[in-house]
């Protein structure tokens, strides 16, 4: 069974060795890997010349940006089934492997693996997905938390249902799940195989303000109707989710409006916590989700059982795919 890769670039030459190196460390070899350089004006291209490596296939394009370099690199891909991987993350040897495996078995057109964040080569924090009924749609009523380049998928399957939506220029993973999760089986590998990298520019220059009412527009033609597109029936619970959303992405008050139309004891800590912190200023509240204090606290409280060999385990892979 062949593997295309898809790796979309974009000025990406200090980080994008590291990147190439843990798909060629793969235990699994059987792939294509594709990338697709999208107008880089830095050292990208000569960081990839280096390696010496027929399966690697470089095309570059005109910049256009992601969606557009994604569509483009699945109608180049030579194979039905595509790894997608960013240029400045780390992929475990042993996650090609392991997703082929679950896909063979559970014959799953999206396979998604746990993932794990990192700053200048520190893990801050994890994601960590469950398989169980309606799992997926309860997730995608609120976060995109399944980490893009950790998924493998179906390259006919997705181009049928539409492809990336090349309009927009961020979230267009989360888009796509929405807009195919009710034609897909996702399942979720509970190993953390995919490390993410966050720059310190994430965390400081993007305006957290014009990422909310981005995902707010995604998320609105979905909102019309929870009963349909997301299975949520009961009033209460379709207040507590239009809560959280308007917590997260909207208008505080009007959070407070539908949680205040919930009986109290249907109400858990994070719903009176957040409650409360609601009436802070919203910059402040963008602060902190932006610097992801809840995701971190949790991986802190679980390193040392959960998580215990981690940390040894990401400082081992990274010493494997320095150049």
């Amino acid at each position: 069974m062949s593997v295309t890769v898809l790796m979309p670039t974009y000025n990406c030459g200090l980080y994008i060795s590291q990147a190439i190196q843990s798909i060629l460390n793969q235990t699994y070899k059987n792939f294509e890997f594709l990338i697709i350089d999208d107008g880089s004006i830095d050292n990208t291209f000569e960081v990839i010349s280096s390696f010496n490596d027929s399966r690697i296939v470089y095309k570059r394009i005109e910049h256009g940006g992601l969606s557009k370099a994604l569509n483009y690199g699945l109608n180049c891909a030579s194979n039905e089934l595509i790894a997608r991987m960013d240029s400045d993350d780390i992929s475990h040897p042993l996650r090609f492997e392991r997703q082929l495996f679950f896909s063979s078995r559970e014959k799953s057109e999206i396979i998604f693996t746990d993932s794990a964040f990192f700053l200048n080569n520190k893990i801050l924090y994890t994601v960590v997905n469950i398989n169980k009924p309606n799992f997926t749609n309860r997730k995608l009523s609120l976060h995109g938390h399944f980490t893009h380049p950790s998924v493998i998928f179906h390259r006919r399957h997705i181009l049928e249902l539409g492809g990336y939506n090349e309009s927009l220029s961020i979230f267009e993973d989360y888009d796509l799940w929405l807009r195919i999760k009710d034609k897909s089986k996702f399942i979720f590998v509970n190993e953390i195989l995919q490390f993410q990298r966050m720059r310190e520019s994430s965390l400081t220059n993007l305006d957290q303000n014009y990422l909310n009412k981005k995902f707010y527009e995604i998320q609105k033609p979905y909102y019309q109707d929870l009963k349909s597109f997301f299975s949520i029936f009961e009033a209460d619970e379709q207040n507590q989710v239009i809560g959280w959303r308007e917590f997260f992405y909207g208008n505080k008050n009007l959070c407070r409006d539908h949680w205040q139309k919930i009986r109290l004891n249907e109400w858990d800590y994070k719903m009176f916590l957040a409650y409360l912190i609601s009436f802070l200023p919203s910059n402040f509240v963008n602060y902190f989700k932006k610097q992801r204090f809840r995701l971190r606290l949790q991986y802190l409280f679980n390193s040392n059982s959960k998580f215990k060999s981690l940390d040894k385990e990401f400082s081992k892979l990274l010493r494997e795919v320095s150049r």
